[in-house]
């Protein structure tokens, strides 16, 4: 069964069990939801036909993001997820990469993208926001478990992003691993904090289709959300190790506020055994986390909370998860080889032309370097790929430099990180400048370019870059120098 058709499964027969609520003030059950769904779904086939389209959604956290994501699902076209926190520029070269058919955008974060031929413009405040049609008399457009869901970006070491086809099959095979793993079930209260476009929209489906239901917020205050967690019996919550950070720093973190709290997820970047230490402290022994990628999203590996507590493995990501074989290929003296991974979970083909990711005999290469402890749990021990992951969100060293060589008066720049307990990697930059040139315009530059997830916590500067005989500047030189003992 196609991953939206399970929601709508429980929505029909149980239309009145709450479904979501924003902070905008909006509530909906779930007969509510698959209904405003399915009009949308309507909108879509009388404005794009029933072949299968590509449909971009740029949308802050909202019940109307869920409306209209679910109904591009049912529908039966392909989601392109916008990311509202890049720049512009980023976001515009997607869109002239991938040509979607239309873009459903949200007049909260307009700027960051550039409005298409086909534009349905919404106010997320508005209770009735999106675009409504007739529901067509034969039914919604039939799809295979085989064809394209959605259509999430990856990239390489040069940045350049990847289209990655994400099947139904894919989007099923994480909503039962997450719903076994976490013991996902009817009572369950998601707090959906974390990006929609990103990882938290995979706990949007297992939650709805177990009965359960979701707090949906759009802002991170610490003090807010825990206030949230407590008042509205929070069960299930997905963070990034970051905010997980912040939360359990403040004087309202504390177990006995949160007694219903089953699981505290943190994925996309790791948290030392010190800093989870620290949260289950604030939280009780609850901190679940999970690994993937979005070539084989979230669930490669997950660890449930009783696992992390019982299990004493702090610093793993967990077991396989029930549908995914793990191994690692060509492991050196100590066990540590690149992580591979095969089945369901995994995607074949990528949308702009780049040879499959999987190898002749099914498995997904990760660039992720681990090794498998004797019972079974696996450890990542670094990246084998040249991309930085802070705070939760990928960064492409080179797209930094680039922009940071945009900058009147830097003639040659080289991004690093350095390992950090707060951003998994603290990105830094080195540049050799002729005159002065101030932070803020780097910073600035930076920003605009890509986002302000990728701008350096610290500019270098120096007279040259070291290099190979070759005359090539090396990243690990460069890092080592001014990050390494005595470094500037």
């Amino acid at each position: 069964m196609l991953p939206i058709n399970r929601f709508l499964r429980r929505a029909d027969a149980e239309p009145e069990r709450p479904a979501l609520r924003d902070d905008l003030g909006i509530e909906l059950t779930h007969g509510e939801l698959a209904a405003r769904a399915r009009a949308v779904a309507a909108a879509l086939i009388e404005t794009l036909g029933e072949e299968p389209r590509l449909v971009a959604l740029a949308a802050r956290n909202h019940a109307a993001h869920v409306i209209a994501m679910f109904g591009i699902f049912i529908a039966g076209h392909a989601w392109l997820p916008v990311n509202p926190r890049a720049a512009r520029t980023l976001n515009d070269r997607v869109n002239e990469r991938l040509r979607p058919d239309l873009l459903i955008l949200d007049e909260a974060v307009g700027d960051c993208v550039t409005p298409l031929d086909l534009t349905w413009r919404f106010d997320g405040r508005d209770p009735d926001p999106l675009p409504a049609g007739t529901l067509p008399q034969d039914g919604f457009p039939e799809r295979s478990l085989d064809d394209t869901m959605s259509v999430k970006l990856t990239g390489g070491t040069t940045g350049e992003p990847k289209a990655v086809a994400q099947t139904h099959q894919v989007i099923a095979t994480v909503m039962d691993d997450l719903t076994s793993v976490f013991g996902i079930g009817r009572t369950d209260v998601n707090l959906a904090v974390a990006p929609l476009s990103h990882g938290a929209f995979h706990f949007l489906l297992p939650v709805l289709a177990a009965g359960g239901r979701h707090e949906i917020v759009s802002r991170s205050d610490p003090d807010s959300l825990l206030d949230l967690m407590a008042e509205r019996g929070v069960s299930l919550a997905f963070m990034p190790p970051t905010l997980i950070v912040k939360l359990m720093e403040r004087d309202g973190a504390r177990p006995e506020r949160f007694p219903r709290l089953r699981q505290l997820i943190y994925s996309a970047a790791p948290m030392p055994p010190a800093q989870i230490a620290r949260a289950q402290a604030a939280f009780g022994p609850r901190i679940g986390v999970m690994y993937g990628q979005v070539e084989a999203p979230m669930a490669i590996a997950a660890m449930s909370a009783e696992d992390l507590a019982e299990s004493g493995h702090a610093e793993s990501c967990g077991r396989p998860c029930p549908s995914t074989e793990v191994r690692i290929d060509k492991p050196d003296a100590d066990g540590i080889g690149e992580i591979l991974a095969r089945g369901p979970l995994t995607i074949r083909a990528y949308l702009t032309g780049e040879p499959s990711p999987l190898d002749e005999e099914g498995w997904l290469h990760t660039g992720d370097l681990g090794r498998l402890g004797e019972d079974g749990h696996l450890f990542i021990r670094g990246r084998a790929r040249d991309v930085l992951i802070t705070g939760g969100f990928n960064v492409y060293p080179a797209q930094v430099e680039q922009a940071l060589l945009q900058v009147a008066g830097i003639s040659e720049a080289c991004v690093f990180g350095v390992s950090d307990p707060y951003w998994g990697d603290r990105i830094e930059a080195a540049v050799v400048t002729s005159g002065e040139v101030a932070d803020d315009a780097m910073a600035r530059a930076v920003r605009e370019a890509i986002g302000v997830a990728a701008v350096p916590k610290r500019f270098h500067r120096a007279e040259a870059l070291p290099r190979n005989a070759v005359g090539k500047v090396v990243r690990r030189d460069v890092a080592a120098l001014f990050s390494g003992p005595g470094g500037a």
